[in-house]
């Protein structure tokens, strides 16, 4: 299994569109773990998703991501994290432990102002990270499954 995550120096990039370096884990089956570090040397939404697939990227756990994007992705088989957010070594460990899903994770204005229970812009939307449910995940039809946090089996 290949395990991308968007980074900027030690920590989870804040904008999966624009990032511009992957953090590659590739498990061997045993507790064995390769890392490996590659640009992403595009923008265009289209190039990003191929250039996953083309890595054999199974999961990608990101900041931020535009809405076509992470459906781009999803439609090619990879399943989506999205709007997560932390320390690179902090959020391998929270997705081997199933922790992933815990508010500790999720970025600014994904906890509690976007559950539409304010008032003003926004009331009654739910931000994607919800929507999604996080621990779900976002399956390659673009909809949501949930999902078992068994590591990386």
């Amino acid at each position: 299994m290949k395990i991308a995550l968007s980074i900027f120096k030690d920590s989870i990039s804040t904008v999966f569109d624009a990032a511009d370096q992957l953090l590659i884990l590739e498990t061997d089956g045993t507790n064995g773990q390769k890392r490996t570090m590659i640009r992403m040397g595009t923008t265009e939404p289209a190039n990003r998703a191929t250039h996953l697939r083309e890595q054999g990227i199974n999961v990608l756990i990101c900041g931020a991501i535009s809405w076509p994007l992470q459906t781009s992705i999803a439609s090619m088989g990879i399943t989506v994290y999205p709007f997560v957010r932390g320390t690179v070594e902090e959020i391998i460990a929270a997705y081997h432990d199933g922790r992933l899903n815990s508010e500790d994770f999720a970025m600014p204005g994904c906890i509690g102002r976007c559950q539409g229970s304010g008032m003003g812009r926004g009331q009654g939307r739910r931000c994607r990270r919800q929507k999604a449910g996080v621990p779900h995940e976002t399956s390659a039809r673009g909809r949501i499954k949930k999902s078992s946090f068994n590591g990386l089996t």
